[in-house]
């Protein structure tokens, strides 16, 4: 359940200024991601970290990519690795909205499976 919510966390600061345009909601969930933009590096690094642990599955590797673009201002601090960590983050932030919309709706549908049992 942790993994599904930190991916719908990080889906929306990823998504940030890009949920302005989605009518009805996206006024609301822009000052939501603008708000948790704030704290954009410490989900980034819970995300790279529980993402390590769940490396093996879907959400896993999802948490990894979005810790990567969240923390990159923090891995850059890492000595001896935290150079190529900060340029791979930098890389995937060129698909920031790609990987927000993936994450999110994989946060969405595994917080759904969870809370309903759905199989999917």
């Amino acid at each position: 359940m942790l993994a599904a919510v930190l991916l719908i966390l990080a889906g929306l600061v990823l998504l940030r200024g890009f949920l302005s345009k989605i009518p009805s909601v996206g006024s609301a969930l822009e000052k939501f991601s603008i708000q948790l933009s704030a704290f954009d590096v410490v989900i980034g690094i819970i995300a790279l970290v529980l993402g390590l642990l769940e490396l093996l599955s879907l959400e896993g590797i999802l948490l990894v990519l979005a810790g990567l673009v969240l923390s990159v201002t923090a891995l850059a601090t890492i000595p001896s690795v935290g150079a190529p960590l900060a340029r791979l983050g930098r890389a995937l932030a060129e698909f920031r909205v790609i990987l927000g919309a993936i994450v999110l709706i994989v946060g969405v549908i595994d917080l759904l499976r969870i809370i309903f049992d759905f199989r999917i």
